[in-house]
């Protein structure tokens, strides 16, 4: 890794930059808002931009539902019930109905957050039995990755994934995304399945139905809610606040909770309270949440005012618990108070009996897991047909129509301009040995914000960049100094591009891994989902970085530009030779066999940041490979296996 640090916030006051720039347009424009009917145009607008972000399958009629078992609370009668959201796939849930039922009941989707035990959860218990105590139909539904449903059941190489909710949805999302698919649309999806079922149950009241959950459940809540009308009364908990306060925080999310193009279509998280208006909802969050308090009453603040622009003022309601993070007492009394006042029901005075069961006492399958069922398809079955259907369906492009075709696609113009120079302080690898090497550090401003490091060897001069009409621009996997030692070349002058977030511009920022670049949750992961909230990536934005590097060679009088990369490197390198009329050769280090493997390994851990959103519509990488071999030099040094090692020698 790189001794200098200099540059190891850049990205991150530069994606701080830019969510506070979309917010001050958006908070401008909603400040204009100045009659009902201003109003009711922003929320419908933005209604249909949520909506296009989640393109829901169709949901045709009532699922069949199989119910497995049945027991009883004293409040309540619990049936454990079985469902399919799409052939082949089940959802586990528990249906609570109350002990007395002289008429139809007010209904509520329960919406589990991230926990293990997902239904099973004693606090979400409490709630739905609390809820049925008062005379509330609730059904609480398993997520995908938890409870009943994990994903990676039985599978060599999960040790570190199955059976964590988070990273099992974390790394089905990244596979599902090369498809163009993302993971909060299936968990969406799933939900509103549960409340169609709910729905037909003739117990309950369809003119009352709520929906609440707590941190990812309260994700869900505040998404479904906004794309189900039929939702009457809505509570989410311990999730909303803003997104600018998540990143200026340095809060990564889960992948479900980062919609793709939601801040490219303007849309803040109160957006999603709007796009619900005027209907009843309460915002809960809690004073020592992670999911900043402040970004809540601000959120709450700005969405009464446009509540009372359509005479619903009161239908707005926030409450901020004293605790941690969790559906505490405190939050879970804001919510029964809310729904019993809109649904006109009086509320249990005290929450339902404690009574712990073991988990199995609530499961609705045999063996505790859907994945032992006969005939089973589970998320990564989908995105392997998925795959292999893609294939099928692609059309064969040649290499002018597979340029075009990909640049629009990433969202890259070629002809980038030659960008603004620094020369930097030098530096000097193996210093004192015979191997010292003077470094020329070129800072070139690829964009506002974001410095591209140009490393180039030189003799003596450190402020000079040397003539030469050859030049080998490498792309490094993390740091170009570090791995530039460890490889051979000819008499070809090499320069090292630390393109953003690699080298010495990688963040230290976001940081809870003890440096690990491939976290879960770090900073490689977090940084790409601010890029994917755009409608980018920060492949795109490395390609364009690079892009940059090479119209400023080409400006210096390189004429003959050769392309290297190593890893992540390796695939903004083929990608730049692919899009680039500048670039003679490229060879390649440690690359990954195709964007399809990754799809269709159990575990990859390459990392998001080299699997753009639906590019397996459109080609693949061994196709690039194939047509650019025909076009130039081209070779493939060595292959990565899926199964990313973190260590490429």
């Amino acid at each position: 890794m790189s001794d200098r640090f200099i540059y190891s916030s850049m990205l991150q006051e530069y994606n701080v930059g830019r969510i506070r720039q979309l917010n001050l347009e958006r908070d401008t424009r909603i400040s204009r808002l100045a009659t009902k009917a201003d109003a009711e145009n922003y929320c419908m607008e933005v209604r249909s931009k949520i909506s296009s972000c989640f393109q829901l399958p169709e949901r045709i009629g009532v699922p069949e539902v199989r119910i497995t078992g049945k027991f009883d609370f004293p409040e309540s009668r619990v049936e454990k019930i079985i469902y399919e959201s799409r052939p082949g796939f089940p959802v586990t849930a528990l249906l609570f109905l109350p002990k007395v039922l002289r008429e139809a009941a007010p209904a509520v989707l329960f919406l589990c957050g991230h926990s293990q035990l997902g239904k099973n959860e004693p606090a979400y218990q409490m709630c739905c039995r609390t809820l049925a105590k008062s005379g509330f139909v609730v059904l609480c539904v398993d997520p995908a990755g938890q409870g009943e449903r994990y994903q990676f059941t039985g599978n060599i190489n999960a040790v570190d994934v199955a059976g964590v909710c988070t990273r099992e949805h974390n790394m089905l999302g990244k596979q599902m995304s090369l498809c163009g698919d993302f993971f909060g649309t299936w968990r969406a999806h799933d939900a509103l399945c549960g409340l169609d079922y709910l729905l037909s149950r003739p117990e309950v009241d369809i003119s009352r139905v709520g929906v609440t959950g707590n941190s990812g459940g309260g994700t869900m809540t505040t998404f479904v809610q906004a794309l189900e009308p039929r939702f009457t009364m809505a509570a989410p908990s311990c999730y909303v606040t803003s997104w600018k306060r998540n990143i200026e925080n340095e809060l990564p999310a889960d992948v479900e909770q980062l919609p793709p193009g939601i801040w490219e279509s303007g849309c803040e998280m109160g957006d999603f309270v709007l796009a619900y208006a005027p209907r009843p909802l309460i915002l809960m969050g809690q004073k020592k949440d992670f999911f900043d308090p402040r970004g809540l009453q601000e959120t709450y603040e700005q969405c009464r005012r446009v509540y009372a622009l359509l005479g619903a003022e009161d239908n707005l309601r926030c409450f901020i618990g004293p605790d941690p993070h969790g559906y505490t007492l405190a939050n879970r009394k804001s919510m029964y108070s809310f729904f019993g006042e809109i649904a006109d029901m009086p509320i249990a005075e005290c929450e339902a009996e404690n009574i712990v069961l073991p988990p199995d006492a609530l499961n609705c399958t045999p063996s505790g897991q859907v994945s032992f069922m006969p005939e089973y398809k589970g998320v990564h079955d989908f995105i392997t047909e998925k795959v292999d259907a893609l294939a099928v369906s692609r059309k064969k492009l040649d290499f002018a129509e597979l340029r075009r075709t990909v640049a629009v696609h990433l969202g890259i113009n070629s002809n980038v301009p030659v960008p603004y120079s620094r020369f930097l302080r030098p530096a000097c690898n193996n210093a004192g040995t015979v191997r010292e090497q003077i470094m020329v550090r070129i800072g070139l401003e690829t964009e506002p914000g974001i410095l591209t490091i140009l490393k180039v060897p030189v003799q003596q001069d450190a402020y000079f960049f040397p003539e030469t009409e050859k030049m080998t621009l490498y792309v490094p996997h993390q740091d170009s100094a570090e791995e530039l030692q460890n490889i051979l070349w000819d008499d070809t002058i090499i320069a090292g591009v630390d393109v953003r977030g690699i080298g010495e511009t990688m963040p230290l920022t976001c940081d809870r891994y003890e440096n690990d670049f491939f976290a879960h949750y770090g900073r490689e992961y977090h940084y790409n989902g601010c890029s994917l909230m755009l409608g980018s990536s920060l492949l795109a934005e490395r390609i364009r970085d690079l892009l940059g590097a090479v119209a400023f060679v080409k400006s210096k009088g390189v004429r003959d530009i050769r392309l290297a990369g190593r890893g992540i490197g390796a695939v903004i390198a083929v990608l730049t030779a692919l899009i680039s009329d500048d670039i003679s050769s490229c060879e390649l280090f440690a690359a990954p066999e195709s964007w399809s493997s990754m799809a269709k390994s159990r575990i990859t851990l390459w990392p998001q940041s080299v699997m753009p959103k639906g590019i397996l519509k459109i080609t693949d990488l061994n196709e690039i490979y194939d047509i650019l071999s025909g076009k130039m030099p081209f070779e493939i040094h060595s292959y990565m296996d899926n199964y990313l090692k973190k260590s490429l020698q």
